[in-house]
């Protein structure tokens, strides 16, 4: 498995069943990305390993990205405007993350969009 196979399995794998609960009701095709962080993370760490970063807005919210092998793979930061400030990010342990049903779900179909 190569980064960029898993990188189109997990975009074609995205709807409104894979972002985070909250934010479903803004969802769309035109924001795919959108509430899939989390989700997208753990699918990532599943296949690459490396470490997990946890960015804390000021307004409570959260994003996650992986960091493998000293680079940051971050496949839904296109959900947010380019100009958009980040905190410093704290590196988490995956077992202080959550197998939500959004992850479940992301990961079957990323698995059978590569086993296709």
């Amino acid at each position: 498995m190569d980064i960029d196979k898993l990188k189109i399995a997990i975009s074609e794998s995205w709807d409104v069943k894979t972002c985070y609960p909250p934010m479903r009701k803004d969802w769309s095709l035109k924001n795919p990305a959108y509430g899939q962080c989390h989700c997208s993370m753990l699918v990532v760490n599943d296949y690459f390993g490396g470490q997990i970063r946890k960015y804390k807005f000021d307004d409570g919210t959260a994003h996650f990205s992986n960091y493998i092998e000293g680079k940051e793979v971050d496949l839904t930061r296109i959900q947010f405007d380019k100009g958009e400030k980040f905190p410093e990010p704290e590196m988490i342990e995956r077992k202080d993350t959550k197998n939500t049903p959004e992850y479940l779900l992301l990961k079957e179909r990323v698995e059978r969009f590569i086993a296709d």
